[in-house]
């Protein structure tokens, strides 16, 4: 999984899968637990200082003209991608989020919406 921008300030992860098998919906975690910094801290990962971020929404195949960006996006940073087996029928994909979960400290989860996702600059 990619986060790139197929879009000017538009950052969806960009997939690479196989099909669906029932429906499009997804959620996608990440996780400080992914990182040295819960380690460095001494943080348990189930501990919500290792912050967690829980994306919700939908996968959705890209267009043709974007299957062109979703390509180089993914192969650039995964190389290896590239030579997975052709005749698995893999087609690039975007996660379009529709909800965004924030666990970062005890109390409860934050709402993020997309639109606060998307209007965060780099």
């Amino acid at each position: 999984m990619t986060f790139f921008s197929l879009k000017k300030s538009k950052h969806k992860p960009l997939i690479l899968l196989l099909t669906f098998q029932v429906n499009s919906n997804a959620s996608l975690t990440v996780s400080l637990a992914q990182t040295p910094y819960c380690r460095k801290h001494k943080y348990d990962p189930q501990n919500p200082l290792c912050a967690h971020i829980i994306f919700v929404g939908s996968i959705v195949k890209v267009n043709d003209s974007e299957a062109d960006i979703a390509k180089k996006a993914l192969f650039t940073r995964h190389p290896e991608m590239e030579s997975w087996p052709k005749d698995h029928n893999w087609f690039f994909a975007k996660f379009n989020i529709t909800n965004i979960w924030v666990l970062d400290y005890f109390g409860g989860l934050k709402i993020v919406t997309p639109e606060e996702y998307y209007s965060v600059k780099p």
